[in-house]
């Protein structure tokens, strides 16, 4: 090792966890980000402090980037069933103010005719 390494769960067992998710550019960020917020408090093994947090991370191809980010004080039991708790009561919120999760598209544009070889 390089470089100093500072051991968090020494001093405490809150874990932060980092929920990714997109919303459609034709969907209302503020409302999203709101409800979002509103997702990961729901949650009973949420901390209340430090409070959950949303981060807009980028604007990519599909839409606004953010991360949901939560701290718990039981990884023990697990960190995968938060995030799925988490995201499958935003799914709900979402569907009922119209936000938008949008599905990843591509466009194919044929430019031209590949050349007869008279074969196959």
């Amino acid at each position: 090792m390089t470089e100093r390494v500072e051991n968090w769960s020494y001093s405490s067992r809150d874990v932060r966890v980092r929920i990714p998710l997109v919303v459609s550019y034709e969907s209302d960020p503020e409302l999203a980000e709101a409800l979002m917020i509103q997702a990961a408090t729901e949650s009973t093994r949420v901390l209340v402090t430090p409070a959950p947090n949303v981060w807009l991370r980028n604007f990519g191809e599909r839409g606004f980037e953010y991360d949901i980010l939560v701290w718990i004080s039981d990884p023990e039991q697990g960190v995968g069933n938060v995030q799925s708790e988490i995201l499958r009561r935003v799914w709900v919120l979402f569907r009922e103010n119209r936000i938008i999760v949008p599905v990843p598209q591509r466009e194919v544009r044929l430019t031209s005719r590949p050349a007869d070889d008279g074969g196959v």
